[in-house]
């Protein structure tokens, strides 16, 4: 197994079916495309909001941005040499910063200029994604599941090029169920083919708190495990690499280090 490891100050660095309407309409200009996104809701999000929130990967004055360029630049490489373009997020134990993980890696791929990414929030126990971007949603994954809103009603973008968010709202006691369900599996299907030439990132509950993680995971092409540095106990992630069993596992991040020394390791 591939180890991507990324170290980074404890405040944060790496912190705490068929084709239907599409997304946006697509312009495209040398070396760089370019989205306008008339069919899908927007929001303005004030840049000191997501810096509050830790999100810091569009900003390349911040030095922690870079940590989420190197990790954004192995990933895509992996999953672009196997024509991938579906990746799941997920962690030992709750609090180890995977969905604040996922959101960066999100907005890093955005920023590449030629990646368009949609941000699924998988977390149906304790959805948090809209609230790391600052806003509340009016639709959300909740009401698919509950037959109330289609694809296109949920989709949010947070005012970030080439990012769009399918945010989670509210807590579901029977996600288990819920994410074993075809609903959900034709949702994945569709996202997949509906949008095949956007990286499509679901965070996903804690791998050990259920069995949510091992009946998902085998809807996606690949997979990332963030391990809370200093917390997580080297048989925590042996018994979560485990449970995530066959599916291709592209490595491992390092999050919460007190290390100041900011360095990645890979190989």
């Amino acid at each position: 197994m591939k180890k991507i490891v990324a170290q980074g100050k404890k405040e944060m660095g790496l912190n705490p079916g068929s084709v239907v309407r599409p997304l946006a309409a697509e312009l495209v200009s040398p070396g760089r495309a370019v989205y306008e996104y008339s069919a899908t809701k927007s929001v303005a999000i004030p840049p000191d909001r997501l810096q509050s929130n830790r999100i810091i990967a569009q900003d390349n004055g911040d030095y922690r941005a870079r940590n989420f360029q190197v990790l954004r630049t192995k990933v895509l490489q992996q999953m672009r040499k196997k024509n991938w373009n579906t990746l799941a997020i997920t962690a030992p134990t709750e609090g180890a910063g995977k969905s604040l993980v996922a959101a960066n890696l999100a907005v890093s791929m955005a920023m590449e200029g030629n990646q368009s990414v949609l941000l699924v929030d998988m977390d149906l126990r304790k959805p948090s994604i809209h609230r790391y971007f600052g806003f509340e949603p009016e639709c959300s994954i909740h009401d698919y599941l509950d037959g109330t809103a289609g694809v296109a009603e949920m989709l949010v973008h947070p005012g970030i090029p080439r990012l769009v968010l399918l945010p989670g709202r509210r807590n579901i006691l029977n996600s288990s169920e819920q994410l074993s369900s075809p609903l959900v599996r034709n949702l994945v299907k569709e996202l997949k083919v509906r949008y095949e030439s956007r990286i499509v990132i679901f965070d996903l509950p804690p791998a050990l708190i259920s069995d949510e993680v091992m009946v998902f995971l085998p809807y996606v092409d690949c997979s990332l495990l963030v391990i809370e540095s200093g917390k997580n106990t080297p048989r925590e992630v042996e018994k979560a690499i485990e449970v995530m069993g066959n599916s291709p596992l592209l490595g491992t991040v390092l999050n919460k280090s007190d290390h100041t020394r900011r360095t990645f390791n890979y190989g």
